[in-house]
């Protein structure tokens, strides 16, 4: 089992905002009205094929209705939760969702999702749904796929990125992109499976190429490298994540212990130290503390 990996995480779904569309969407979506939804949704396709909001909202309303706890009086299958009656714990009946029961409706978001980034690939709050939806519904390879083409999108140069309702992105593409991605490998590496392994790798290499700047894609590349044996290569991207951030507290815990495990006693000294003055939050100062007590034993060793 591998070592827990410190890393922020992000995952991003189509948003939600009020537009000229998005007025009727909303009133009916508050009443919670689903058969009058799907007659919206159904006759408004047409008309609004040509909006990118069309397709954020439906798939959200997709995939947030597949998602829905449903109760049924119908035996549970094996796996599944069940209902029983708290006199005498007989089951009475079953725990599921709308999306187990019909599968067709996570199917709806996906082809929503995927022809929404078709028509509008500088919307990355849909190209982020489509890697969502995919990565949920255990398609890893085109949710990769996905993230691969938002990354060559949002690094050309005269890219024109928008988000939720044709809104500029939550923050630059440089942090945003990379970040948001980061919600996809650290799963993929967690997943420990030789071919989840490649296609975090693969991302990961993407995501240096698209925003060579970024610290977080060399940290995570360090611990694949280190889960794979390879302690040097592991120590280099550690020391190039820490050179784009010098002053990130995981960049610099994970770099603090490389040190210390490479038995360079000086330089993890100093990171620590560092980690202590920068005080970002209580639990990096305590391991930072708990690190140089570390130290000092191996020095009366």
């Amino acid at each position: 089992m591998r070592l827990p990996l410190l890393l922020a995480l992000s995952l991003v779904l189509p948003g939600v905002a009020l537009g000229d569309f998005r007025g009727d969407f909303e009133k009916i979506r508050k009443i919670d009205h689903h058969a009058e939804m799907v007659k919206f949704l159904d006759e408004t396709a047409e008309s609004e094929k040509e909006n990118p909001d069309y397709y954020a909202l439906a798939s959200n309303y997709w995939w947030q209705f597949a998602g829905m706890v449903n109760l049924s009086t119908k035996p549970a299958a094996k796996g599944e939760p069940s209902i029983r009656d708290t006199d005498t714990n007989e089951e009475v009946g079953s725990i599921t969702t709308n999306g187990e029961l019909d599968p067709s409706l996570r199917k709806k978001a996906l082809a929503l999702t995927t022809e929404g980034f078709r028509r509008f690939p500088q919307r990355l709050d849909i190209g982020f749904g489509l890697a969502q939806v995919q990565f949920r519904m255990d398609d890893a390879k085109s949710s990769v796929a996905t993230l691969r083409e938002i990354l060559k999108i949002s690094s050309a140069p005269d890219a024109k990125l928008k988000w939720t309702a044709n809104a500029d992105l939550p923050s630059p593409a440089s942090t945003f992109v990379p970040e948001s991605i980061q919600g996809y490998t650290a799963p993929l590496f967690q997943a420990e499976t030789e071919e989840a392994d490649a296609l975090c790798k693969e991302l990961l290499d993407a995501t240096v190429a698209a925003f060579p700047e970024h610290p977080f894609a060399y940290n995570l590349l360090a611990a694949l490298a280190d889960a794979k044996g390879d302690k040097d290569e592991s120590y280099r991207l550690l020391k190039v994540a820490a050179e784009k951030a010098p002053e990130d507290p995981l960049i610099l815990m994970n770099l603090a212990e490389a040190h210390r495990a490479r038995g360079k006693k000086t330089e993890a000294t100093a990171a620590y130290k560092k980690l202590i003055e920068l005080k970002a939050d209580e639990e990096s100062v305590a391991a930072a503390k708990e690190g140089l007590k570390a130290l000092e034993e191996d020095k009366g060793e």
